[in-house]
């Protein structure tokens, strides 16, 4: 999708352009993004505060509206949580995981990660398991000491971008990474400002600037997919020598 380099309120943004090379206006307003990673929110301005730059157009990977992803956040998944789904929620959160899985491109590479906590605040690890498109498979656990679910979560993005680097993955190779935890999803790939764990979501987000086509998604945990629940595994080893440590 093509955009082209503006300047909106101070701030250089991207707009949205035609097959004609115009912007895209629709109700006195045109789409305009702040980054152009993929998944970066989507925003509408109005024409009069926008001025376009004499820069060259960019090709953008999808962008999420930021009036959807607000609503999706609100609205919550549908699915349920682990543990207290009912039979209805959890057969349509396998089929929901199940096709994301498959819409992914046969060469991407998948990683799966999750993060544990016995107690949040307590004993915490990460887990990560990556697969690569000739089919070798690669994991890592970390056991993390004292701290939160949240931390282990975002620690294990880490983990698999640490095993993407150790394994000399292109930094032009598709990239995958699935999530069971909105807050890493939402901060990680939905713009989401968060105030607390700033110093590892700006490593994290650091580590991933070296992948042009990397894209985290949210899959709701503990649905039958035998990676997911390996990641999960690892983690919760990571949570046993968080405690054997103690």
């Amino acid at each position: 999708m093509p955009w082209k380099p503006a300047q909106f309120k101070g701030k250089k943004v991207w707009v949205e352009i035609d097959a004609s090379g115009k912007p895209v206006v629709k109700g006195g307003r045109m789409p305009i993004r702040y980054s152009a990673a993929a998944g970066s929110k989507i925003y509408r301005a109005g024409v009069s505060g926008v001025m376009m730059l004499d820069e060259p157009v960019i090709d953008m990977e999808a962008g999420v509206s930021a009036d959807k992803a607000k609503a999706a956040k609100s609205r919550g998944s549908g699915f349920g949580k682990a543990g207290t789904r009912t039979a209805q929620q959890a057969a349509a959160a396998k089929v929901a995981a199940g096709e994301l899985v498959a819409s992914f491109h046969r060469d991407a590479v998948v990683c799966f990660t999750d993060g544990a906590c016995q107690g949040n605040p307590g004993p915490a690890g990460s887990g990560a398991v990556v697969k690569l498109p000739g089919g070798r498979v690669l994991e890592r656990h970390l056991a993390l000491g004292r701290g939160t679910n949240n931390i282990g979560e975002l620690k294990a993005i880490g983990l698999a971008l640490d095993l993407l680097d150790e394994a000399a993955v292109s930094g032009d190779a598709r990239i995958e990474i699935l999530t069971d935890s909105k807050y890493v999803h939402g901060l990680l790939q939905l713009g989401w400002k968060g105030k607390a764990n700033r110093d590892i979501i700006n490593a994290i987000k650091s580590q991933m600037r070296n992948f042009s086509k990397l894209r985290i998604h949210w899959i709701a945990g503990h649905v039958g997919i035998p990676e997911n629940e390996r990641a999960d595994a690892l983690a919760n080893r990571g949570v046993s020598e968080s405690i054997a440590r103690r």
